[in-house]
């Protein structure tokens, strides 16, 4: 590949000793290779660069020099000056691949089943995200915010640019509307869950349990036996409706007494880059698992906007490190409130969070409560 780009030539060598005259190119340090006798002569391979100096050893030696080809990127480059129509035009091409590459072409929106498409587009137009828009200049990450707290049917959009896609990942505050109910059976409203009834609305059926009541799993909510005001008539019906209720979730975590740090050792290697702009072209490889970049020196390349960066990678390993008190009481609320949070359905309104500390047989642990709001009623067919 290097012999290609720097270019070379094929050459026939002919005379009574050919191979006098390889010697001295090896004397003078010149590469030689595709070494190999054709009858009465010799044919071999060398740089271009070094063609006039086999003319100064030839003197002593009388060969018979031929060309038999010549290859590589300068005589490529050669040809190419002397049509300069095909040469201007394959550097418009390439100004204009270079040109599309930074531009947005294609919009790819997942997850948008609710809301319109056609108005999620145009809100991405008016940010500016329309197709040939330089996605570089602008902030991906605040556009997406902005756009979800514009619309109540968004609760997050997440942007990112993917070569000329922009990809567009919605998740939606809405839920899929439920299948047609099955209203054929007769069956009961009971509690999945124990809680403290905060709202109930009984859509068919007669509500058993009022506002502030404690119920237990299985608790009949709705009745689908309905009774007259007066005791006259009764029948059996499908019974439906919403039964919210306050429901804890409690999560214990013993604390920790270590914690697992990162922290930077002895070994250092040398670090090396060349970047165009902000767009790093070329780097050395770091030799560690981890690691983290020190430039030491940035070496402007003018007047291209390149430059060579300079550094060391320092690695990086994991140690233990023992906590104190007041860390573990920390780190231990912190896992239990996120073991009670992992509880909670996502549908829940969280009403109350409450995280402490208790030793307990002479250890640490972590205790979080979380109350939450949601609906506990399942339906249980009326047994015949």
């Amino acid at each position: 590949m290097w012999h290609f780009l720097l270019g070379y030539v094929i050459l026939q060598i002919e005379g009574v000793y050919p191979e006098r005259l390889l010697g001295l190119l090896r004397q003078q340090g010149v590469a030689l290779w595709d070494v190999y006798r054709d009858g009465e002569s010799l044919t071999c391979s060398l740089l271009s660069r070094d063609f006039r100096r086999l003319h100064a050893l030839n003197r002593r030696c009388r060969c018979r020099i031929h060309i038999k080809g010549k290859r590589g990127g300068v005589f490529l480059v050669r040809r190419l000056l002397k049509r300069w129509v095909l040469l201007i035009g394959m550097c418009l091409t390439l100004l204009v691949f270079w040109w599309a590459s930074r531009r947005i072409w294609l919009l790819d929106i997942e997850g948008c089943r609710q809301m319109d498409g056609t108005v999620l587009r145009q809100a991405l137009y008016d940010q500016g995200l329309f197709p040939g828009a330089r996605a570089d200049r602008l902030y991906l990450m605040d556009i997406g915010s902005d756009i979800a707290a514009r619309y109540e049917e968004l609760s997050f959009v997440s942007l990112h640019v993917d070569g000329i896609v922009l990809r567009v990942k919605v998740r939606e505050t809405l839920q899929p509307p439920d299948a047609p109910r099955d209203l054929s059976f007769p069956c009961h409203v009971i509690a999945a869950k124990a809680g403290v009834i905060t709202a109930i609305t009984a859509l068919r059926g007669q509500a058993k349990v009022q506002v502030g009541d404690k119920v237990q799993p299985g608790q009949v909510l709705i009745s689908g036996e309905v009774t007259a005001y007066d005791g006259s008539t009764s029948y059996r019906t499908h019974a439906y409706g919403q039964v919210q209720a306050a429901v804890v979730y409690q999560a214990q975590v013993m604390a920790p007494k270590t914690q697992t740090d990162w922290a930077y050792s002895n070994e250092e290697a040398p670090f090396g880059a060349i970047c165009w702009r902000d767009k790093t072209l070329v780097q050395t490889r770091s030799p560690f698992w981890e690691h983290e970049q020190v430039i030491e020196s940035i070496v402007p390349l003018s007047p291209w906007p390149l430059c060579i960066q300079r550094g060391v990678y320092r690695e990086k390993i994991q140690q233990q490190r023992p906590l104190s008190v007041q860390e573990q009481q920390q780190a231990a609320m912190e896992q239990a409130q996120l073991q009670a949070l992992l509880q909670v359905p996502r549908q829940a309104k969280i009403l109350m969070l409450n995280p402490y500390t208790l030793e307990k047989n002479g250890e640490l642990w972590g205790v979080c409560t979380v109350t939450a709001e949601e609906n506990i009623g399942i339906t249980k067919e009326i047994d015949q």
